[in-house]
């Protein structure tokens, strides 16, 4: 689907709550398989941004608010 536009340049970034060893070796790594060397080989200038959703404030306030409901939940 990539190819399908004119795109040059791909920003790789893991949709997960803590980018680890996942992110940084089969999403950001440089050996064979990664989706960087993928990206790579097919011509594309590649930007990994190896941060986890849990680094945004937004996805922080959303685990209080569930942490807190969670609580009057059980004060009920």
């Amino acid at each position: 689907m990539v190819k399908e536009g004119s795109y040059k340049k791909v920003v790789l970034q893991p949709l997960m709550i803590v980018a680890g060893d996942h992110a940084n070796n089969d999403m950001a790594g440089d050996g064979e398989g990664t989706w960087k060397t993928a990206f790579e080989e097919a011509g594309y200038e590649v930007t990994c941004l190896v941060r986890g959703l849990g680094e945004l404030e937004a996805v922080q306030q959303l685990f209080v608010e569930h942490a807190q409901a969670a609580m009057d939940s059980l004060n009920q």
